[in-house]
């Protein structure tokens, strides 16, 4: 009965440690994964600034706005300006549901401005950006990505077609390279589209972001000059900066991940090399008796190894089917997807094991190295 009960309670330790490492693993993986694929734009040479219109009807805010870009593109440091609600690494695109063929899929929405295109030198792959003229249009002229294009159009070409976006129709004009905020883990496809409602940020191009002094200097006084108090500068930084910032509290979080990683993997270990020791030190006149019997010491090391990958199997068995149905539901979508998924629960059954083996090891080796009539006599 008392054999049945540490078993058990070894199990359960093994089962709860298995789903902590496949969650730990399985929700930082496809966030680590980002920081190597190619972002689609140039954030070195932009600069942002957001505004807060306090207290202004909105029926004058777009007339502030362009005043306020006119502004910024007076500034001789400055190339271009983009009104925008989509800054990378501090605001991003929202979900949209998109139908086309009566098939419906989510996907993101960037609401930009025609310049916003040569202010992060976004590559266009087929078709063209959208301009000044196309507002005129009855359906909505939008720029998909290119991920989105393979994922909703497969092998077609999808310039010229008609989706329906919020019941609207927008007609696809262009095609760009995938745009994607390396910060996040959610890296859904998505599409620009052109402003629907004034913008209180900006997005600036210049060679000059790495002069933070006069970059603020010269904004600030810009905005100064529109003479409207209301008008307050909530922040004014280049978007190299922004990326840094972001970036910390990715850092903060995997620093956490890892000290509690660690810590658990330090209280498995001692508990587990202590079960095992203690176990296997009730079974000396087991050993004994084999050793008598013929077993080599090799032999005696094989068995209680191979005890060990039993356990693992049997305690982390519950913990893997359960997580697999966690993925085939998708419970864990956008932040662990198919792939991912299956990699954390490899590597989390993978460590388990060899983590076991570790702890079985030594006490093994005490074992198959006892002498047989030392341990039948202290029995």
């Amino acid at each position: 009965m008392n054999q049945k009960k540490k078993h058990f309670f070894l199990l359960l330790q093994l089962f709860i440690t298995f789903t902590a490492l496949f969650l730990c693993l399985g929700l930082n993986l496809k966030k680590l994964s980002n920081y190597f694929r190619p972002l689609g734009y140039n954030y070195e040479d932009a600069w942002m600034v957001e505004l807060d219109f306090q207290n202004i009807p909105e029926n004058k805010k777009l007339e502030y706005n362009d005043l306020i870009r006119h502004k910024l593109q007076s500034i001789k440091d400055i190339e271009l300006v983009s009104s925008t609600h989509v800054i990378p690494f501090n605001q991003w695109g929202k979900e949209e549901k998109i139908k086309y063929n009566q098939q419906v899929s989510n996907a993101l929405a960037f609401e930009v401005d025609e310049y916003y295109q040569n202010v992060l030198d976004i590559k266009l792959l087929k078709g063209r950006w959208f301009g000044a003229k196309d507002y005129v249009l009855n359906s909505i002229p939008i720029v998909i990505t290119e991920d989105l294009a393979e994922r909703d159009f497969k092998n077609e070409n999808p310039i010229g077609k008609t989706i329906l976006i919020d019941n609207k129709p927008s007609i696809i004009i262009g095609i760009s390279e995938i745009f994607r905020e390396n910060t996040s883990a959610n890296l859904s496809p998505g599409f620009f589209l052109p402003l629907q409602t004034p913008a209180n940020k900006y997005l600036l191009k210049s060679k000059n972001t790495d002069n933070f002094q006069l970059m603020e200097d010269e904004i600030r006084k810009a905005i100064t000059s529109v003479g409207v108090t209301e008008i307050l500068i909530k922040q004014n930084i280049s978007l190299t900066l922004v990326k840094k910032y972001a970036q910390k509290m990715d850092y903060i979080q995997l620093s956490v991940t890892l000290i509690v990683f660690a810590f658990l993997v330090i209280n498995v270990f001692l508990g587990i090399s202590g079960v095992f020791s203690y176990n296997l030190s009730k079974r000396k006149a087991e050993v004994g008796l084999r050793v008598t019997m013929g077993a080599s010491p090799v032999d005696i090391l094989k068995q209680f190894l191979g005890e060990s990958i039993v356990l693992t199997t049997l305690g982390i068995l519950p913990g893997v089917l359960i997580a697999v149905q966690l993925l085939i539901m998708q419970y864990l979508e956008p932040y662990m997807n198919g792939y991912y998924g299956g990699i954390s629960i490899a590597c989390a059954a993978l460590f388990l094991y060899l983590l076991m083996l570790s702890c079985a090891f030594y006490p093994s080796l005490k074992a198959a190295r006892l002498n047989p009539s030392e341990a039948l006599h202290e029995e």
